[in-house]
């Protein structure tokens, strides 16, 4: 069997009224475990694996990756109506989006954000699909030249971006350097900055720290405007989202450049998919 029978095989498999109902219920749980903070889509797809035990390994595969990629969506939610990232890679999302919903657009928010989610997810699943292989040698070539050479590309890239003063990012990329410290090397096996504290030896988690970060920094605001703790109302209905896909073609430039530093963050090895 070639390889575009083996794919229209796959399609015919997975298009049967069964794995579609599989994927409505995986990205409605997916959203479900997004809008808890802390929880995050790998952490919500551990909680949610014991429900595909008694699956077969093609539905619970439909299952779990729409449970993924639901959680991812789920995050934005938070982003935008609350100014609380749902997980780290929502964190961009309150750049713009919450700004939004404070306007009283946070239905044009949530249509750009779930459509942009849609078209990013389609290039990386068809880049994979057609590419694999390409990329998978690829990526066997990088070594620790590579890999430093990525990193430090994406720490200029904070620097230059930022619209802070570039004092202010060093100090702060160097917070973040002493916070990823803490905990064993995974290397050598070494201490560091544990102070004697067993707790800090599996180090400080990213997902902890930055919904932190955030999380508390908003709450603290509400508290100090008078303990109500009040989000942006949404409202999504069929004209709103009409009306932002029909703004959202001018934009393709935005979705080519974003769609190709994904995939390129993506096929990386040790890229910053967080970003």
């Amino acid at each position: 069997m070639s390889e575009f029978d083996s794919l229209m095989h796959g399609m015919g498999l997975i298009l049967s009224f069964h794995h579609l109902a599989l994927m409505v219920i995986g990205v409605l749980l997916g959203i479900l475990v997004g809008v808890l903070p802390g929880l995050g889509a790998p952490n919500g797809v551990a909680l949610l694996l014991p429900l595909t035990f008694t699956m077969s390994p093609t539905s619970a595969i439909i299952l779990l990756s729409c449970m993924y990629w639901g959680a991812l969506f789920g995050g934005s939610i938070t982003s935008i109506l609350f100014n609380i990232p749902g997980e780290p890679s929502s964190v961009a999302t309150t750049f713009d989006g919450y700004p939004l919903a404070r306007q009283g657009r946070a239905g044009e928010a949530l249509t750009a954000a779930f459509t942009s989610a849609l078209l990013g997810a389609l290039v990386g699943v068809l880049l994979l699909t057609f590419l694999s292989s390409r990329i998978a040698a690829f990526a066997m070539e990088f070594s620790s030249p590579e890999f430093f050479a990525v990193y430090l590309l994406a720490f200029c890239t904070f620097i230059g971006m930022s619209k802070n003063p570039p004092l202010k990012t060093v100090a702060a990329m160097m917070i973040g350097f002493a916070m990823a410290a803490v905990g064993m090397d995974t290397v050598s096996g070494n201490l560091r900055l544990t102070f004697d504290q067993p707790a800090l030896l599996s180090g400080i988690s990213f997902e902890v720290a930055v919904i932190g970060l955030f999380g508390i920094g908003e709450i603290l605001c509400t508290v100090e405007e008078g303990l109500v703790f009040r989000g942006e109302q949404a409202r999504i209905t069929l004209r709103t989202v009409l009306c932002t896909w029909k703004q959202l073609p001018r934009y393709w430039l935005t979705w080519l450049r974003s769609a190709l530093v994904g995939c390129w963050m993506g096929v990386t090895p040790g890229g910053p998919t967080a970003a």
